[in-house]
């Protein structure tokens, strides 16, 4: 498996882990769950899943930023 292919099964994992905390988190809202696991574990995998998405990006990130302070 290419790295490229890694990078865009992340972001696909990524995006679906943000919309399914969000979703949990609107049923311990609507529910009053004071400790609802599912939202935290969710929220802590979106949270593992930017990390990587984020490292795999770090370049990219990078050289964006740079140029961008370059020019200002």
């Amino acid at each position: 498996m290419k790295r490229e292919d890694i990078k865009h099964i992340i972001s696909i994992l990524l995006l679906f882990s943000i919309c399914i905390t969000g979703v949990l988190g609107y049923i311990q809202s609507e529910l009053e769950l004071r400790k609802f696991i599912p939202h935290r574990y969710f929220a802590y995998t979106t949270l593992s899943l930017a990390a990587v998405h984020v490292t795999l990006n770090g370049g990219r990130i990078w050289r964006y930023l740079r140029r961008k302070l370059k020019k200002t």
